[in-house]
């Protein structure tokens, strides 16, 4: 008779058995019924965007021309994602485009030598007679700028019978990341 009660108690072991798996299975976990808060990256490009325009008509019969921007505030760094403009010379020759730190606008030097310099060329497009050809940049770039520093762009005219003749416009574009 002990036998015949064992066998009936595991027989009767094996649903109970079943029944906790299915509810372990399908049943949802106590943390996942509470809400994630919503989180943002301090480095997303979004979050503190930038874009700047400099232009200037006051380099008309000069070969090089400087635009400086807004110093960087304090606590920040600024990415930059994108550079374009143009600018007017008179007989349609490629000037150098240098975008950097540390320039200042009259007389077009760089101030300080540590800084970096990305060079680009640009693209001709129509000509005029009141303005010679109109020279457009448009690039995508990685640069940065810390704390402090000025961004400045720089045009050199570098043919010998050419200069600005109109116009010298660029903006800057990317966005500010914060530094601990």
């Amino acid at each position: 008779m002990k036998t015949k009660l064992i066998s009936q108690k595991g027989w009767l072991a094996a649903p109970a058995l079943a029944i906790a798996a299915a509810c372990v299975l399908f049943a949802q976990p106590v943390l996942a019924q509470t809400r994630a808060a919503l989180v943002q990256s301090i480095d997303e490009p979004g979050r503190n965007p930038y874009q700047e325009l400099q232009a200037s008509i006051t380099c008309r019969g000069r070969k090089e021309c400087s635009l400086q921007f807004a110093p960087i505030p304090a606590g920040k760094r600024l990415v930059l994602t994108h550079i374009n403009g143009y600018v007017d010379v008179t007989n349609g020759s490629l000037p150098d485009v240098y975008i950097g730190a540390g320039y200042n606008t009259i007389p077009p030097i760089l101030v300080t030598a540590t800084s970096a310099r990305l060079v680009f060329t640009g693209v001709r497009g129509p000509t005029s007679s009141q303005s010679g050809t109109r020279i457009f940049i448009n690039h995508r770039v990685q640069a940065y700028f810390v704390s402090g520093e000025i961004p400045g762009a720089h045009f050199g005219v570098p043919i010998f019978d050419d200069s600005v003749s109109g116009v010298v416009q660029l903006m800057l574009t990317g966005y500010f990341v914060n530094v601990p």
